[in-house]
């Protein structure tokens, strides 16, 4: 405390609990009784004395901080001349476990540590302090230890049950997409990407979601027994995009590292298709790739070939991508998911946010039901136990509606 102007014009009043009053009155030379007034000297004499008292109590904790110091640097000396890493080890490293006996044991207290005699300079601060003995430091550490309770969590992740990996295979028609751009609507090899999503909760409900984008059955099937029609803890991430064809026509497929590298020497000689990187955006500083423009094989065309905006927000949603790149996404994403946030005039919107079809009041939404809690499994399954609630895509799930600043700051 920083107190100026004292005595001219302004006083200081000290406040202390009996304990205290009690302490400061036992150094006050020649006062006994407690009835007696407390001067500004005696506090001041009161907080010297505490403070040598600290500094004593202090002591073998600087006398062993000293020695150690002393003896890393003599050995860092010794070895800048010899290159002798031995002496530098023995000098720096020390020991990281104790038996109980050095641990709990009080030894006999010698008069001084012999350590002391090869630092002059400390031992002669030692002498000016008049301390003829040292209290092991050992001691306060281990009362110190075993003083700081200390709670300690132990998270337990639930892994996935064991399965096999399915064997890779690059099948005909995806290779047939790649050399001519022209895919097959009947094929059996490819699905579309959402099959996992729309068979979540019934069968019969593969009408809703769009059929594009696609992808293929090496990406789907990940595990024997396994066709991929089902969310399971063994999704595949969303890395490889092939695209063909521009605007209204374009033909997205998502698939799989082991496709991507067997195919790219055909899209390289072909240039029937482009294989597009692609990454979801799980963090607020992260550059997106929705529109798949980062990087493609061969180069995009000329007009800038982007990808279908619905396409962009249905991988976007299989993929789980937390963070929108735009108003204009946030509110394309509460329209097809119908939210209450497309119909702000409805007076009936369920606990997550979902209006029912008929008190819809804005734009079209192909939904019957609510698709938050699948949509809130297959995201939980993409972080893998991760929170994501703070995020753009978390606040959505949960029925929040994005705050104003947070809408500021998006592109439009």
């Amino acid at each position: 405390m920083r107190m100026r102007q004292l005595g001219k014009g302004h006083s200081v009043i000290f406040f202390a609990p009996g304990e205290v009053d009690r302490q400061i009155r036992s150094v006050i030379p020649g006062r006994v009784t407690g009835e007696e007034s407390i001067h500004v000297a005696d506090v001041l004499r009161w907080a010297m004395h505490e403070t040598c008292e600290d500094i004593l109590h202090h002591l073998p904790y600087w006398v062993h901080q000293g020695v150690d110091h002393h003896k890393r640097f003599a050995a860092y000396k010794d070895y800048s001349t010899s290159r002798d890493l031995g002496k530098l080890q023995k000098a720096w490293l020390q020991r990281e476990s104790r038996t109980l006996d050095e641990m709990y044991s009080v030894s006999p207290q010698s008069d001084m540590n012999p350590e002391i005699d090869s630092v002059p300079a400390l031992c002669e601060r030692v002498q000016q302090l008049r301390i003829a003995k040292l209290v092991d430091d050992r001691i306060a550490e281990e009362q110190e230890r075993e003083v700081a309770h200390e709670v300690e969590w132990e998270p337990h992740v639930e892994r996935p049950p064991k399965a096999q990996p399915a064997k890779h295979d690059l099948r005909p028609d995806i290779r047939r997409f790649v050399e001519t751009g022209i895919i097959s609507r009947l094929s059996e090899q490819i699905s579309p990407l959402l099959v996992p999503v729309e068979m979540a909760n019934a069968i019969d409900s593969t009408t809703e979601w769009s059929p594009s984008p696609l992808a293929t059955a090496d990406f789907t099937t990940t595990v024997v027994g396994s066709d991929g029609s089902r969310l399971t803890d063994y999704l595949r991430p969303v890395n490889w995009i092939l695209s063909s064809g521009s605007g209204k026509d374009s033909v997205v497929v998502v698939i799989s590292p082991f496709e991507a590298h067997e195919l790219l020497p055909v899209i390289r000689r072909t240039n029937k298709v482009r294989l597009h990187v692609y990454a979801p955006r799980v963090m607020a500083s992260m550059r997106s790739f929705s529109d798949l423009t980062f990087h493609s094989i061969p180069d995009s065309p000329a007009e800038k070939w982007t990808a279908p905006p619905h396409a962009r927000i249905l991988f976007d949603l299989f993929a789980g991508q937390l963070y929108f790149d735009s108003k204009e996404q946030y509110e394309e994403v509460c329209v097809l998911l119908a939210l209450s946030r497309a119909h702000p005039d409805t007076q009936c919107t369920q606990i997550d946010g979902f209006v029912p079809k008929e008190c819809r009041t804005g734009r079209f939404s192909p939904f019957t039901e609510s698709k938050v809690k699948i949509l809130k499994e297959l995201t939980g399954l993409r972080r893998k136990g991760m929170g994501y609630y703070r995020t753009h895509m978390g606040q959505v799930l949960n029925a929040t509606p994005l705050s104003k600043k947070t809408l500021s700051e998006m592109p439009p």
